[in-house]
């Protein structure tokens, strides 16, 4: 502290009153930047009750989301399925329509056979019928000659 100059005493009281005033501009400095600043940093008691009810709101939107997310995930799990079942069930009602005409064709089939049996059975009657008469009638001849 050469610079100051005068006896030990005062260079002393120089100092301190030097160091007094660095630390007052020091603190000068904080208080005019945190007065500069405090009006965007800090908030209103309203702003801050509504800044809370909104964080909180957006919490819960955000489980919300989440629960909807998953719903939607769950359904498009049941949509896949649905579509397999549906796949399924075209696929059984082809088969059933094919079933149906193979059955369809067996019945026209054995309709015909019948037929032909009815046919054939009246002829077979009538020509029965007409071999009995002849065999009686020949037996009546025979009888009566």
């Amino acid at each position: 502290m050469r610079f100051l100059g005068g006896n030990g005493r005062d260079r002393w009281a120089a100092v301190l009153i030097w160091l007094f005033g660095i630390l007052l501009a020091v603190v000068f400095l904080f208080v005019v930047a945190g007065f500069g600043y405090s009006a965007e940093v800090c908030f209103s008691e309203g702003d801050a009750k509504r800044l809370v009810v909104e964080l909180e709101q957006k919490r819960l939107l955000e489980q919300e989301v989440k629960e909807q997310e998953g719903l939607i995930e769950n359904l498009k799990k049941q949509v896949d399925l649905l579509r397999q079942e549906n796949q399924l069930s075209r696929e059984q009602v082809q088969l059933l329509k094919e079933q149906r005409d193979i059955y369809k064709t067996l019945a026209e089939e054995k309709d015909k056979e019948i037929r032909k049996q009815r046919a054939v059975g009246f002829f077979d009657r009538v020509k029965s019928f007409l071999m009995g008469a002849g065999v009686g009638g020949l037996v009546t001849l025979i009888v009566l000659h």
